[in-house]
């Protein structure tokens, strides 16, 4: 098997079949004829074939000529085309952002952010993808996102992370909780009433567990739900506690659908970073979405 090393040959034997003439190669590559020559004839040497036939008024392709002019034509047309596909890239006229969030992040956090971008940068494409905080880490550890939006604290060496926004959060319920409504209460009387919450592992889930624990108790939720959605209706239809961002639920406060618990305990806020992947650089349409995020 032969392996050419210089790929600068091939570019020398690609111009030359197309301008079928030595000294206008020349002139096209900014070199010299001769050098052109000498090029030529290292890869007749290296390949065992003759690549050109001279006359007077230039060159023409021998029969193996024309058999590697076929494909070194093919490699050259996909080189340019990626040329100009970077090129693009670089003037943001193309390219594809994939980014994973929860679906309360996505609705209320991150796609208010998308119209003013894609109204400068009309022809990215950004696609979302939606999953819990464990979910989103094993999408951008297998390279499957270039941007997640999650929760902290997370504990991962391998990410980037980036902090982004944070929430104010709250226990409410339906109105039928009428012994909750005043004054302020306890974790531990919050306990004798049904609980809603994210299943076991989600990183709502995991900041209540801590939030009880500091407190003696045990947090023990006597219903499980997959979204945040479907949380705020079970807390509207009187089916338990929920515990949710304020920014989510204004509607339902100011409507009256559900009601604030006052609690004695001071509810730290919920920090919500971007995370990246600290071995894999973003590309440039990604660092422009991440960038504007960022900025807005």
């Amino acid at each position: 098997m032969i392996f050419i090393t210089n790929l600068e040959h091939y570019r020398i034997f690609y111009t030359t079949a197309k301008e079928q003439n030595f000294s206008k190669a020349a002139s096209s590559l900014f070199i010299t004829q001769p050098s052109v020559s000498h090029a030529i004839k290292q890869l007749e040497t290296q390949l065992g074939v003759s690549l050109f036939v001279r006359h007077s008024k230039g060159v023409f392709l021998t029969t193996e000529g024309n058999v590697l002019y076929s494909y070194i034509k093919q490699a050259f047309a996909h080189i340019e085309t990626g040329e100009r596909h970077l090129q693009s890239l670089k003037a943001l006229e193309s390219g594809s952002i994939t980014i994973a969030s929860s679906d309360s992040i996505c609705k209320h956090y991150l796609l208010p952010r998308v119209p003013s971008f894609l109204k400068r940068w009309p022809k990215l494409d950004i696609k979302f993808q939606h999953g819990s905080t464990p979910d989103i880490m094993k999408k951008l550890e297998q390279g499957r996102i270039d941007i997640g939006i999650v929760h902290l604290p997370i504990n991962e060496k391998d990410v980037e992370i980036t902090p982004f926004t944070s929430t104010t959060c709250l226990f409410c319920a339906s109105p039928t909780y009428k012994t909750l409504h005043n004054g302020t209460h306890s974790l531990t009387e919050l306990t004798r009433y049904p609980l809603v919450s994210f299943s076991a592992g989600s990183s709502t889930r995991s900041f209540l567990e801590r939030l009880f624990q500091q407190q003696g108790q045990t947090f023990s939720p006597e219903l499980e739900v997959g979204s945040i959605e479907l949380l705020i209706e079970c807390a509207k239809l009187g089916m338990g506690i929920g515990f949710v961002a304020k920014e989510l639920i204004k509607k339902e406060l100011e409507q009256g659908e559900l009601v604030e618990i006052p609690v004695d305990i001071a509810i730290p806020p919920r920090e919500i970073a971007l995370i990246t992947k600290k071995a894999a650089p973003l590309s440039i349409t990604a660092r422009r979405f991440y960038s504007h995020l960022l900025a807005n």
